[in-house]
């Protein structure tokens, strides 16, 4: 029985398609790395990641290669960061990344190499060979803020890495939410 909860708890955490766990799961974790954040005074950044024209994967080479796709691209995400960084399959191709007890710019770093990862996968399907990109905002969890607030900052850092053309990393401003950044629709597709 003890075994068998341990399973539906994993279930219940995890993305199934991934590996990787889910937003609550995420949610939690963040919850708890806040507290843990205000409490030693260590740096939490939070960075919104979004494999950039995914739909049109789905739409041209259909769901098992979109399926294919997503699972490569957690698995190099995962391959890029430390142990004790954190990625969560937020929804859709969206993926959120905590990473603690780091510092600004080598979290820029982190995600530029992440990003030139992601650029050089190459994921075969029946047709060819599919490459994808990522947009990428970082968000640096001040104090006093909550932790949707520095998620909230990250999104809009993604808004603006995709409105200057997708395949780049966008740190949000430190102290104040940027103005966010659309272009046409849908500014993440």
């Amino acid at each position: 029985l003890a075994e068998a909860l341990q399973v539906n708890r994993e279930l219940a955490s995890r993305d199934e398609l991934t590996g990787l766990i889910n937003r609550r799961a995420m949610q939690d974790l963040m919850g708890l790395e806040h507290r843990r954040s205000v409490r030693s005074g260590r740096p939490m950044l939070l960075a919104q990641l979004d494999i950039d024209h995914f739909k049109p994967i789905n739409d041209t080479h259909g769901h098992a290669t979109g399926d294919r796709a997503l699972q490569a691209f957690a698995s190099t995400v995962r391959d890029s960061v430390r142990d004790t960084d954190v990625l969560a399959r937020w929804g859709g191709e969206e993926f959120v990344l905590m990473l603690s007890d780091t510092q600004p710019e080598d979290a820029r770093e982190l995600l530029e190499r992440i990003r030139r990862a992601v650029a050089a996968m190459a994921i075969p399907h029946a047709t060819g060979t599919l490459h994808m990109t990522v947009s990428m905002g970082l968000a640096l969890h001040l104090p006093g803020d909550t932790v949707e607030h520095t998620l909230e900052r990250a999104d809009q850092a993604l808004y603006t890495a995709k409105a200057l053309g997708r395949n780049r990393v966008v740190v949000a401003p430190s102290g104040h939410r940027p103005a966010a950044v659309h272009s046409g629709t849908n500014a993440r597709a």
